[in-house]
């Protein structure tokens, strides 16, 4: 774990923008490939998704456009059920999007400035999403020093004051012994969240 650690605070990979685990939304823990509240337009003048984001840990704010009329836009906000988590994550490599998961493990900072969640396997399809978000007592984004992924203990993505990290993996090979894991770094006194989800890309 130490020599994670300083991989951790060294090394840097450019990725987009999860300790001891408080409670996990897993099967025998594995991280499910399960979306949940559906992403979706609700207006039907505005029915194609151009943009969405987690707003709070149980919301989505939507950004939706009216295809018959270019440049037309409207937004609405999606509550995520009661067991569910927001997390953002690569819909493509150059598109965001948000998404309520009912499968996540989630730890927080009271123990550690560098906590780290507990392991995880993948079973589902490829290529897969690995998202990550970080709250604060009240459900709202939190910006933390650094976030990494791990897989097998090897570092796959990685990022600096941001609230949230992912990463697709398109050449995922599916394998039962594989174990994901999550550290995000945070020096201040606040008491901070982190969840850690991942599902098929789509």
């Amino acid at each position: 774990m130490f020599a994670k650690l300083c991989i951790f605070f060294l090394i840097a990979i450019t990725t987009m923008v999860v300790g001891v685990p408080l409670e996990e939304s897993t099967k025998n823990g594995t991280l499910v490939s399960k979306r949940a509240t559906p992403t979706v337009c609700k207006d039907h003048n505005h029915s194609e998704l151009v943009n969405s984001w987690c707003n709070t840990k149980s919301s989505v704010t939507v950004i939706c456009a009216n295809k018959d009329f270019p440049g037309t836009f409207t937004s609405d906000t999606i509550q995520c059920n009661s067991d569910e988590v927001c997390v953002d994550y690569f819909a493509t490599e150059k598109s965001a999007q948000a998404q309520c998961a009912v499968s996540y493990k989630r730890w927080d900072n009271a123990n550690s400035i560098t906590p780290c969640s507990s392991t995880a396997s993948y079973r589902g399809g490829t290529p897969i999403d690995i998202a990550l978000a970080t709250y604060d007592v009240n459900g709202n984004p939190i910006q933390v020093a650094q976030f990494a992924i791990y897989l097998n203990n090897h570092e796959i993505a990685t990022t600096f004051n941001r609230h949230n990290v992912s990463t697709i993996l398109w050449d995922y090979k599916n394998d039962n012994d594989d174990s994901f894991e999550s550290c995000f770094s945070f020096s201040s006194t606040a008491r901070v969240t982190g969840y850690f989800a991942a599902f098929g890309a789509v």
